[in-house]
């Protein structure tokens, strides 16, 4: 398989604080991989990275070979990254359609008018809100906010999704909804990289898991191995469990 994503010694330094230090991983062409850790472990750093959010102290990101790390964000958007956020990003005062058409809008091969109204519909329904683009985003339950940000994500036709816990805050019915939603990106081959702390989730979704602790990388491996690896128990859970 071929990696999409390449990170290379990377580190983010906040004053004296070394947020993620010397963190190397790599993504394959149509894998989901799990970006695990408890909080404070520098995950969410790793993905602002990544998306631009964030220029990297030291270390190099490429993406198909191409360097994108210390990009600004919109250039490494149109280079084919998406991303969700911990607290759904809407745009309130808008449809739901016209939050989608945001997005078609800017990506680099922009569709506007009726394409994009259409296109929109097609990302709506893909996501489980058919036939809702008419309503207020601000109207929407959480679980309809997260599926409307999702097909926002999927309007730039990303080559990498960067989902950052897309599934917490979900009832145990909406968990089970967003789990087949994104086995269902999995199935059409998109490539993903999920930061979650529900290991249900990641267990039905993630072939591998990287594994983070006070911005250091500690497993990487098969997520059923490195979930049962005792370093990884410990730093979830203490010392004593281990």
């Amino acid at each position: 398989m071929t990696a999409l994503i390449e990170i290379t010694g990377l580190k983010k330094q906040f004053g004296g604080l070394a947020a993620v230090s010397d963190v190397s991983f790599g993504v394959n062409e149509g894998e989901i991989v799990a970006l695990l850790g408890p909080n404070g472990s520098g995950k969410t750093t790793v993905l602002n990275m990544i998306s631009g959010a964030l220029t990297p102290t030291a270390g190099h990101i490429a993406l198909a070979g191409d360097t994108i790390s210390g990009l600004p964000p919109h250039k490494i958007a149109h280079k084919g990254v998406a991303r969700t956020f911990q607290l759904v990003k809407i745009l309130p005062s808008l449809t739901v359609a016209e939050n989608v058409i945001a997005a078609l809008a800017f990506r680099p091969n922009p569709l506007w008018g009726a394409p994009a109204l259409e296109r929109a519909s097609d990302l709506l329904a893909d996501v489980g809100l058919a036939g809702r683009g008419g309503e207020h985003a601000d109207d929407l339950t959480y679980i309809d906010q997260k599926r409307m940000e999702l097909a926002r994500a999927l309007a730039a036709e990303p080559r990498l999704l960067l989902l950052d816990e897309w599934l917490s805050g979900l009832n145990p019915t909406e968990l089970a909804i967003g789990i087949d939603l994104i086995m269902s990106l999995r199935e059409r081959g998109m490539t993903i990289l999920l930061v979650e702390h529900i290991m249900e989730a990641v267990r039905a979704l993630c072939s591998r898991a990287v594994v983070m602790n006070v911005g250091k990388k500690i497993a990487d491996g098969p997520t059923a191995e490195v979930l049962a690896d005792p370093g990884v128990i410990a730093a979830y859970l203490g010392e004593g469990h281990a």
